[in-house]
């Protein structure tokens, strides 16, 4: 338990944080997973165009770290490259 009203403040905010990161990072595993799955290389392409949008996002709202979204986006796009 916390001691100081400080400490009560930042549990609660990691909490807010905790679910923010979780919820996020949930969306992109179905993005990811819904590119993988796709019918076709055309429809494959269309939600990688999404799914590098979405990536880019979790970036900019530190979700992510620009290397790791970098390393994501290039293995979907090698992979939808490699679809027939």
């Amino acid at each position: 338990m916390p001691n100081h009203k400080s400490a009560e403040e930042r549990v609660r905010r990691n909490e807010r944080d905790n679910d923010k990161n979780r919820h996020y990072k949930k969306l992109m595993r179905d993005s990811v997973k819904s590119v993988l799955s796709a019918a076709g290389k055309k429809e494959a392409q269309e939600l990688l165009k999404k799914t590098t949008s979405l990536l880019d996002k979790m970036v900019v709202k530190g979700i992510l770290h620009k290397n790791s979204c970098a390393n994501k986006k290039s293995a979907l796009a090698k992979k939808v490259g490699a679809m027939a």
